[in-house]
């Protein structure tokens, strides 16, 4: 497995980095042995250290947690344990060996986008620079149940599938009130 920490306005040194393999391979060896990469975002704002993993596991799914804290320790153990919790509660949907051979011979391929606006410096006047990046995604067949625990363990606002009881490309998306939403696109 490939586990990558970045830093972001800190210098991560060797004592932390190790910590933070050490703790994602034991939890990764413990209940995901599937699992094909993991990345770890560590940034300082101020007095704040924030903590983000991302594991991907070869099913298509991945699991995201975040945690922020003034110890760096502190954020990157509460952050694992956040990562342990929501593997454990949906471990029974993530190992249905039947379900990941079909994920993995069928899907379609789709492309990603991802936009974020950055600040070139501090300063409040500095003028913004917009970020996009690219990454190739598949479009999964999945059941509406399966969208959903995919929607909660990887935090994302949506998540289009293509609906493994009917063969529809279906949405589901979290909305306002923190219920899940269905769209289920039916042709003419």
């Amino acid at each position: 497995m490939q586990i990558k920490v970045f830093g972001g306005g800190i210098d991560i040194g060797d004592s932390l980095r190790e910590y933070i393999v050490n703790g994602i391979t034991v939890l990764t060896e413990k209940y995901v042995a599937d699992s094909t990469e993991a990345s770890v975002f560590i940034r300082k704002d101020r007095k704040t250290f924030s903590v983000e993993f991302i594991l991907h596991l070869s099913n298509g799914f991945f699991v995201k947690t975040d945690f922020e804290s003034d110890d760096p320790y502190k954020a990157v153990n509460l952050a694992l344990e956040r990562l342990e919790t929501r593997i454990k509660k949906h471990k029974n949907r993530l190992s249905d060996s039947h379900r990941r051979q079909k994920w993995e011979s069928e899907g379609y391929a789709a492309t990603d986008y991802l936009l974020e606006r950055k600040k070139s410096n501090d300063n409040e006047e500095d003028e913004e620079h917009l970020i996009i990046a690219e990454q190739e995604k598949f479009v999964l067949f999945l059941t509406v149940s399966e969208a959903v625990a995919k929607l909660d363990l990887s935090e994302a606002p949506v998540v289009m599938f293509k609906n493994a009881d009917n063969g529809r490309i279906n949405i589901v998306y979290k909305r306002k009130d923190k219920h899940v939403g269905w769209i289920d696109y039916k042709d003419k």
